[in-house]
């Protein structure tokens, strides 16, 4: 009953839209649910888990000189962009870069896990974002797996970008050119998480509240809206003899206006190594590697490093333009270690007692 109440809660929340700032996408989704779901931490029992991820977005990326003449001409191949001189003096880089960090761990004595986000958000031209959450899930058995209860509490400051001047090319919107105060939100998440020993499956909701201003001008642009997460995901064991598996995994995003999906196929030989491809719908391409290299270690504390990276190329007009974007950049580390001890039974007693204690 709990978790239909849960699931009905979800969906009316879901229909409430605000249109502005999205959250920063990432290509290495699978590796990050926790921060789009808080429902998925604490995935492994007895294990302190840390997550993280810099990310370069549209690396290459240049302002528009708005006195190109081939701007407006509508035979250019650019789309729309001119021709971007290099030798004119407003060429600056206008590429995003987003950093974060994740520490997630599943606690005995509370029955669930927690867990601490960071997010350094420093998207194109005008805005430097800054976010904090603290979240809490619980997990309970059902059918063979585990279904995660989870919900995030944090906080989101934006400032204007002091790495450029914004240079519209025409028509700007007042509300974003006169943006010069800072602010501060908070607001809360929520998700429901099943993992089986062979697949996953997720529904989260983001931005709850819309964004409850903190500090700062109250009618300010800034506001994200709210945003639902479905995902889903499959290990497929290969009857071969070398231990191969393929893990097809599946995202869609949507806050009620628009929509994007992201579809990703790995490869994992014997669980040291993985590559694969990845596919933003109406975006971009990618190529995903990552390893475990001490997987096979003696040293129990170096088995749970594991290291990726990812590189996506847009498939759009706007990253073919001569002189646009180079793609994507991605670079993950995960680590991973149990900091429970095995209790050890010493001295002298009954063996009654022993066998009752089991139970």
């Amino acid at each position: 009953m709990r978790i239909k109440y849960c699931f009905l809660i979800l969906f009316l929340f879901s229909f409430y839209t605000l249109f502005a700032q999205e959250n920063p996408r990432f290509t290495l989704l699978p590796w990050l649910q926790p921060y789009f779901n808080p429902a998925a931490m604490g995935e492994k029992e007895n294990h302190l888990n840390f997550t993280g991820i810099l990310r370069q977005h549209a690396a290459g990326m240049h302002d528009i000189d708005e006195s190109d003449p081939d701007l407006n001409d509508p035979n250019n191949n650019n789309g729309g962009f001119g021709n971007n001189n290099k030798d004119k003096p407003n060429r600056i880089p206008q590429n995003g870069e987003q950093v974060l960090l994740h520490i997630n761990s599943y606690i005995k004595q509370i029955r669930g896990a927690v867990g601490v986000t960071f997010l350094n958000d420093k998207n194109a031209y005008r805005f430097d974002n800054v976010g904090f959450q603290f979240g809490y899930a619980t997990k309970i058995r059902v059918y063979g797996g585990k279904l995660g209860i989870g919900v995030q509490f944090g906080f989101l400051s934006m400032k204007p970008s002091e790495r450029s001047d914004y240079n519209p090319i025409q028509n700007p919107d007042p509300t974003i050119t006169n943006f010069t105060e800072s602010f501060l939100d908070f607001d809360m998440n929520f998700g429901l998480h099943y993992q089986a020993p062979t697949w996953y499956a997720g529904i989260s909701c983001a931005q709850l509240l819309g964004g409850v201003r903190v500090s700062g001008e109250p009618n300010v642009i800034g506001d994200v809206p709210r945003q639902l997460y479905i995902t889903g995901g499959y290990i497929w064991n290969l009857k071969t003899p070398v231990p191969w598996s393929i893990e097809p995994s599946l995202l869609i995003r949507t806050n009620m206006a628009t929509w994007s999906m992201n579809v990703m196929a790995v490869a994992r030989y014997n669980g040291i190594v993985w590559f694969g491809l990845a596919y933003e719908l109406d975006w971009a391409v990618g190529v995903v590697v990552g390893a475990v290299p001490f997987f096979n270690h003696s040293n129990a504390y170096l088995k749970g490093l594991e290291i990726g990276a990812a590189y996506s190329f847009p498939t759009t007009k706007f990253g073919f333009r001569r002189e646009g974007s180079m793609g994507d950049f991605e670079i993950i580390f995960r680590y991973g270690f149990n900091f429970y001890r095995d209790k050890t039974l010493t001295g002298y007693g009954s063996s009654r007692h022993l066998y009752k204690n089991q139970y």
